[in-house]
């Protein structure tokens, strides 16, 4: 009779504990999904260029409409507390100083994916689209577009379109403001 082995899934409070415990330390590269710790893979240059490049367009929005956030984490479930490579977030007057920004605060979420697209797309998405965030955008490095979601579900996000080099595209929350794709996937 074979055993089946259970997984200890953690907490987002039991994983800020690991932290402060110093199990964890800031320079580990890991995230909580789902209650596991997951292993996130190493920041290629490509992939680190394409975030300073995002992070500079977004920057330029005003700061009384989005705090512009990158590789820190968004709390979407007490087991979940993923850590995506820019997120635009509402103004809050402690800049998210107190607690770490939930779903309802998310204005457009960002992930840049390279050796990472499978998971970012089979299961991160998923999880950002039973959180409800309006927006995802994934800068597919390997394909050379920008993939977004739209109309989350609880079964995944109903709406998504892909845009190519010469594309353009404008986030839901700020449609005046134009992103060249050519500049997001460099």
């Amino acid at each position: 009779m074979a055993v089946q082995l259970l997984k200890r899934l953690f907490t987002v409070e039991e994983y800020h504990l690991m932290g402060k415990a110093g199990i964890l330390s800031e320079g580990d590269r890991v995230e909580l999904i789902e209650g596991e710790l997951v292993q996130m893979a190493a920041i290629g240059t490509r992939h680190a260029g394409c975030v300073n490049r995002i992070t500079r367009l977004f920057c330029r929005l005003p700061e009384e409409r989005a705090i512009v956030t990158v590789q820190n984490p968004i709390q979407v479930s007490q087991r979940t507390e993923p850590q995506p490579d820019l997120v635009l977030l509402q103004p809050r007057a402690d800049y998210y100083s107190t607690a770490h920004p939930l779903p309802s605060e998310v204005l457009l979420l960002i992930e840049v994916a390279d050796t990472s697209i499978d998971y970012d797309r089979d299961v991160k998405l998923p999880i950002y689209a039973r959180s409800q965030i309006q927006e995802v955008w994934i800068v597919n490095l390997q394909e050379n577009c920008l993939e977004v979601y739209r109309q989350p579900t609880v079964n995944g996000y109903s709406l998504m379109l892909r845009f190519w080099r010469g594309d353009e595209v404008s986030p839901l929350a700020f449609p005046e403001f134009v992103v060249s794709v050519d500049l997001a996937i460099g």
